[in-house]
């Protein structure tokens, strides 16, 4: 007779790794399993727990699909998915399905703007021509300022009427009739239609139209194989996520909608699709594991140009945690207990995307998810108390949902 003995929690999941043995063989081998001395902690112990917490996420149910994926000292110590494109097709989420990266766009048209710049072929600190952004009393911003969120527009100017179907060019000439908050640069103020002014720029160095050069001189020097822009190209995919939204419900289920926007025709702001692969190629890049950036362009991506106090009232659950924030070109930064992170969200409705990233630590934390709801927002500060000790590891605990 054989007995089939579980090796651990990781057996559970995986019935190859069952150990097969005699009766006589178990009992020859107990005394050695009783007297073993237990095995030492290690610095990737955190990743049990937080599986755990993954799995918590992924129950709930107006969840539809979840790709995660950690890097920690460089190396790749955890790819999770779970749930469905569309919840009931039987479709299962794979690190090839496409999800929307929403405002995570932001940080990759920061990227290959720094590119086009390392290349000479582009200064940022030159002004965004006023055709293209015809800022209040005549004054002008520079490419870098509009990177960074700093062109002292109100905040989310124009947002509500790209939302009610007003074309861009029409909202361009009414720039110069918004609120203004600061001087161009003097402050923070978040933005998506003014990105917009950047991709006539970033065409024009590249001498491609501007979706073309994302392709070209990002996507593909990064490796990101799966990634587009656009909603037509998101519908095409063999692979990708419906929207899930909370609100409109089928059978107890939250319901798939149309995945189009009104900000899919702000292609810099929160125009591209990636795979759960996409964004482990977009971190190791940004980490500099694999040299596909220069140290020139991470630097330039990276700093901080101000900070944004704003952004720091937002997080006032995380203030024991999180001192500071601020914004580069495309990116935030926070600092988490003396830990410098990189950081950037992005929703649309039924999507949300994040990454984290600890450059010191060669660490990133990326996610994708098909649903609304508050619980994905929450693993991040999970994942960094249970790694760090900085706490329990509970906000998910605290959610009233």
């Amino acid at each position: 007779m054989l007995l089939c003995v579980w090796t651990g929690k990781a057996a559970a999941s995986n019935p190859a790794m069952f150990v097969q043995t005699s009766p006589a063989m178990f009992l020859a081998l107990e005394p050695v399993l009783m007297t073993s001395p237990p095995r030492a902690p290690t610095p990737l112990d955190y990743l049990d727990p937080f599986r755990d917490r993954l799995e918590e996420v992924a129950a709930r149910d107006y969840m539809a699909g979840l790709a995660v994926a950690v890097i920690d000292q460089g190396e790749l110590v955890m790819v999770y998915t779970a749930g469905e494109e569309e919840a009931g097709s039987g479709r299962a989420v794979t690190d090839r399905t496409l999800f929307r990266a929403a405002s995570v766009s932001k940080g990759m048209t920061g990227t290959l703007m720094a590119l086009l710049e390392n290349e000479g072929r582009l200064d940022l600190l030159g002004e965004v021509p006023r055709e293209l952004l015809p800022l209040p009393r005549g004054r002008s911003a520079t490419a870098e300022q509009v990177l960074a969120q700093r062109t002292g527009l109100v905040p989310y100017a124009l947002d509500r009427a790209m939302e009610r179907g007003s074309e861009l060019y029409q909202l361009r000439d009414r720039f110069q009739t918004q609120r203004t908050v600061c001087r161009p640069g003097d402050c923070y103020s978040y933005q998506n239609v003014a990105y917009t002014s950047l991709e006539t720029l970033g065409a024009q160095a590249a001498g491609l139209p501007f979706e073309l050069a994302m392709q070209v001189w990002l996507f593909e020097r990064l490796g990101m194989d799966d990634a587009t822009i656009g909603v037509d190209d998101l519908m095409t995919a063999a692979s990708w996520a419906r929207p899930h939204r909370r609100r409109e419900r089928v059978n107890g289920l939250p319901a798939a909608g149309d995945p189009a926007t009104a900000y899919d025709t702000t292609v810099s702001a929160a125009g591209v699709n990636v795979s759960l692969r996409d964004m482990i190629a977009y971190a190791n890049a940004h980490l500099g594991l694999n040299q596909r950036l220069p140290e020139a362009v991470l630097r330039r991506v990276h700093t901080s140009l101000g900070d944004t106090p704003s952004q720091t009232r937002r997080l006032h659950r995380l203030s024991e945690r999180i001192d500071s924030t601020g914004y580069a070109l495309g990116w935030r930064t926070y600092n988490w207990n003396g830990r410098e992170l990189l950081t950037h969200s992005g929703y649309l409705s039924g999507y949300g995307a994040q990454i984290y990233m600890e450059p010191a630590a060669d660490f990133a934390f990326v996610a994708l998810w098909n649903a609304d709801g508050d619980a994905p927002w929450w693993l991040f500060p999970t994942l960094m108390d249970l790694r760090t000790g900085d706490g329990p590891g509970d906000w998910l605990d605290q959610l009233d949902e």
